[in-house]
């Protein structure tokens, strides 16, 4: 749950930075930049930042390695603790737990709802159908493979609407054409669909899906929905006109306009060609208004958001580390009268820090990098709120009166704020003779 709330705050931090972006940058900016921004949005939001984690404690790792804290509040039994194979079960823990199954149950059931509103829809719009009988069809696809250079060759059929034009399926797309246009706007209409399923634009609304269903409470991705929706159209109305003729542009305004009073219909991961009124004449505008943008600014302008991504990538450094213990290992070791060394080296791969032979204190914490930390036996609890946790192992030392010593190993957290300790499953015992310490 932690990993999904640090994913939607920084997807909603490279949000409000790029609406700050596109703002100061408006004039260096093309709508297809814009697009591809606004992609790299949505995946911050699908992509934690946790894999990068590592790389920036070793690049930032004097400011980030803090020194071993010399009190702690006290060491609870395990008793005190439900533990279960290798998760502690603690008050919080089965507090995000709740809010994770809360989480997902609400998610699951918006994602049923949005794919079963799809289906019935795209059912009842094929069973409504038309097959294309126009005579110019063959010869426009033709064309656009020539001129445009596009290899797709999707199913084409008639709706029984006037100006509703639109494309469904993500293997198999299919353009519904409007039931009246005129002769010369038929290239028009099919350049328009088949710019969006040549870039995948159907994927990416699919995948933008996704998104909104695992981040349905945060209000920003429905406006990440909006913007990529809109951007989605006019980047592709950028995508059609570019290179044409001046005449060819004011054809391709006309269509998009006696379109304005469509878009009836509302079909989720579809490319519509009317997107309602306003909307339209938004399009239409930036049409008539379209410049060329130099490289050089555009460049500036690409640099600049991609130094916003590094700044919020910045957020990995407060991911949890996430040990993971080999059962196999553990049930070895417990079988084990003294445990073994091959076992030993096998748990220090994991993760969890070598299982060193310095013993500083009789009661100790060796964490991930090896710090080790002295733990007091007490009854009192640690004081912070919300603990902060990192898993390690508790060694317990006690001298034996045959002049050696017992070294008690068990799986522990302690929280990093407070101090305070917690002692696990039961290791192994290491005996030496004579002690050392």
């Amino acid at each position: 749950m932690k990993y999904l709330l640090l994913m939607t705050l920084s997807g909603s931090g490279l949000l409000v930075e790029y609406l700050c972006w596109e703002k100061v940058l408006e004039k260096s900016l093309t709508q297809c930049i814009k697009y591809k921004a606004l992609m790299v949005v949505m995946l911050i939001f699908a992509i934690p930042w946790a894999w990068l984690r590592e790389g920036y404690r070793s690049l930032f790792g004097p400011i980030w390695r803090t020194g071993a804290v010399n009190t702690a509040k006290g060491l609870v039994d395990i008793a005190d603790i439900k533990t279960e194979k290798a998760a502690y079960q603690t008050e919080e823990y089965r507090l995000w737990m709740l809010m994770l199954a809360v989480w997902f149950v609400i998610a699951i059931l918006i994602m049923i709802i949005r794919v079963a509103r799809y289906l019935v829809k795209i059912n009842s719009l094929r069973a409504l159908a038309i097959e294309c009988g126009d005579k110019n069809l063959e010869k426009t696809m033709v064309c656009l493979r020539e001129s445009a250079g596009y290899r797709c060759t999707p199913e084409v059929a008639w709706t029984r609407v006037d100006n509703e034009t639109f494309t469904v399926g993500i293997i198999k797309p299919v353009i519904f054409l409007q039931k009246k246009y005129a002769e010369k706007e038929l290239y028009w209409i099919l350049k328009h669909e088949m710019t969006h399923i040549v870039r995948k634009d159907l994927w990416i609304k699919l995948f933008l899906e996704f998104v909104c269903c695992l981040h349905w409470f945060n209000p920003f991705i429905y406006l990440l929905e909006r913007k990529i929706g809109f951007l989605c159209e006019t980047s592709c109305d950028e995508c059609v006109i570019k290179g044409c003729a001046e005449e060819e542009r004011k054809t391709y305004m006309e269509l998009l306009d006696s379109n304005k009073g469509g878009n009836k219909l509302s079909i989720s991961f579809s490319s519509i060609l009317g997107d309602g009124g306003g909307e339209i004449e938004k399009r239409i505008v930036l049409m008539k208004e379209r410049r060329n943008t130099q490289r050089g600014h555009k460049a500036m302008a690409i640099c600049a958001f991609g130094l916003l991504v590094f700044l919020n990538s910045l957020t990995a450094l407060a991911y949890p580390k996430v040990y993971h213990v080999k059962i196999g290992g553990i049930e070895t070791a417990e079988d084990s009268l003294g445990g073994g060394n091959f076992w030993v080296d096998d748990f220090t791969e994991d993760g969890y820090g070598a299982l060193t032979d310095t013993i500083l204190y009789d009661e100790q914490f060796v964490d991930a990098d090896g710090q080790i930390y002295p733990v007091v036996t007490s009854d009192e609890q640690g004081s912070c709120y919300v603990h902060d946790n990192v898993f390690g192992i508790v060694q317990i030392h006690v001298k034996n009166d045959d002049g050696g010593c017992t070294i008690e190993a068990y799986e522990g957290t302690r929280c990093t704020k407070c101090g305070s300790g917690w002692k696990g499953t039961w290791l192994h015992n290491t005996k030496k003779i004579p002690c050392t310490h």
